[in-house]
Order: structure tokens, then C-alpha cells, then sequence
């Protein structure tokens, strides 16, 4: 999990570098597709086939539109906010992981972890700030992500056994490729792609290949209760790049909003594995 969200960070910056030459739309289709292809043959290299019924499991269909949902989200706010502001805004993620695994899989959530959630929503008003003369709508991108990649997550839990990572993963990229294609004649059509930008879209491809291997790994090996808290490691990684190189330090709102947010949810999570070693 640590490794999947130092990738992740690697993912943000590779992203927000893309965005300044190209699309939102262009980077999700190019860099979904290239991850489709890898995924792929990985299976293929395995002795696995990605074109069986499975593909059509209604666990991986939510789970891949969850994965969408969330990546339009995080590119698109990474491509008009300060990236300080939406790593702190994301870290409510886990939050709203729990609060679905209590409304659509029938998990028991105790008052004190719906007061963490309820705290860990303040933060996120906090850092949001609206109706205040600062607030930032580009920043409402990073609630889509949130609502997509909590899907995602909460569907990982539920993949049938005999349903490899990488087979997951590649269905999931697919359709990514095909609405960041759809999204492409909104925003100018396509953009040509320097040397530079190349670079930028093979690092956003390979670290987000390794970080959703990672953590769809960590979803289905771990226990939940211990993997998920060190989500908050992003945070860590994510705000060391924003300042070396975007040269951004978040404001006293954010980052009021984000330790209200880590510590709710650490709160949350600590609360969780009390009750599971009590059960």
C-alpha cells in the first residue's frame, strides 16, 4: 500500500506536467491504453486469456467504472488546481470507503467512526472553503474522484478469486482509453506530443501500472483494517513533490483540513481493527 501511493504521487506529478502541452482527455486515453496493452500481455505471459466471461462480472463492470469516474476526477483537477490542495482533498478517500462499506456491503460502523467520517467531511469543507472569496472550483473535481476510486476500492474486496490482478486492472483500463478518447474533441482535439511530453505520459503510464497492481494486491491479500491507514503516506509524498517541484506550500486551511481529515481517518481505521480483534 505504501508503494502503491508513492506511485500514485509519481502518478499526480507525471499528470500535472502532461496537463500544461495536452488534454485531460489525451493523457487518460494514451496512457490507459498503454497500461491496457501491458496488463494484457501480462495475463497473456501467465497463461491467461482476457477474453472470457469474467470480463463481464458485475463486480468488474462497477469496479471499472469506478475506476473511470475517479480518473476523469484526479486528472482533471490536477490539471487546474494546485496539486498541495487536491493530495489534501484526496485523502478523504478512505472515508468514503468506509462510509460505503457500511451503506452497500453490511458493514458494522459504530457511532464513534460515523463521528470520524462526519470530522473527516468538515476537513474536506475546510479545505474546499466555499462560498468564501479563495474557494476554488476546480477542486470539486477531486469529490468525483473520490466518489469513483471509493467504487473502485469497494468492489476490489468483492473480486472472485479465480480473477487475477492484472485480468481486473487491464478491463478496467479499457474503458478508460475509450472515454478519455470520447472527452478528447471537447478539449481541442488532439495535441501533438513532443519529446518531453513522451517522457511525461510513459511515467504517468508506468507508475500507474505499479501503483494499481499494488493496491488491488493490497485490497485482496491484506487485511483491509491494517493496509488501508498507510493510504495516508500519500499525503507525505505528494506534498515533498508539490513544494520541490511546483513550489507550493499548502495555506493554514488546507492543512487544517488535512489533519482533520488523516486523523479521522486514522481514528476510523484504528477503531475498525479494535472491533475485528474484539470479534
Amino acid at each position: 500500500m505504501t508503494g502503491a501511493m508513492a506511485s500514485f504521487a509519481l502518478v499526480d506529478m507525471f499528470v500535472k506536467l502532461a496537463s500544461a502541452s495536452q488534454s485531460a482527455g489525451q493523457i487518460i486515453a494514451l496512457t490507459s491504453a498503454a497500461a491496457f496493452c501491458l496488463f494484457a500481455l501480462w495475463e497473456r505471459h501467465l497463461g491467461g486469456r482476457l477474453l472470457r466471461r469474467d470480463a463481464l462480472n458485475p463486480v468488474l463492470l462497477i469496479r471499472s467504472a469506478g475506476e473511470v469516474i475517479g480518473s476523469i476526477g484526479i486528472v482533471m483537477a490536477l490539471a487546474l488546481a494546485p496539486l498541495a490542495s487536491v493530495a489534501a482533498l484526496g485523502q478523504a478517500q478512505p472515508l468514503a470507503v468506509t462510509l460505503g462499506a457500511a451503506l452497500f456491503l453490511g458493514e458494522t460502523v459504530g457511532w464513534r467512526r460515523w463521528l470520524a467520517v462526519g470530522l473527516g467531511f468538515v476537513g474536506v469543507v475546510i479545505i474546499l472553503r466555499p462560498g468564501l472569496g479563495d474557494f476554488d472550483p476546480n477542486l470539486l473535481w477531486v469529490i468525483l474522484y473520490i466518489f469513483g476510486l471509493a467504487t473502485r476500492d469497494l468492489a476490489s474486496r468483492l473480486i472472485p478469486a479465480g480473477v487475477s490482478t492484472q485480468f481486473a486492472v487491464a478491463w478496467a483500463m479499457l474503458p478508460m482509453a475509450f472515454a478519455g478518447a470520447l472527452m478528447m474533441p471537447f478539449q481541442g482535439g488532439w495535441h501533438p506530443v513532443d519529446g518531453l511530453g513522451l517522457f511525461y505520459l510513459t511515467g504517468v503510464t508506468l507508475a500507474a501500472a505499479a501503483a494499481l497492481w499494488m493496491i488491488t494486491t493490497a485490497l485482496r491479500t491484506g487485511e483491509v483494517s491494517s493496509v488501508a491507514p498507510f493510504r495516508y503516506t500519500r499525503i507525505l509524498f505528494a506534498l515533498v513533490i508539490a513544494f520541490i517541484i511546483f513550489s507550493e506550500v499548502p495555506d493554514l486551511f488546507t492543512w487544517a483540513g488535512a489533519a482533520l481529515i488523516v486523523g479521522s481517518g486514522l481514528y476510523a481505521f484504528f477503531r475498525e481493527r479494535q472491533r475485528a480483534v474484539r470479534g
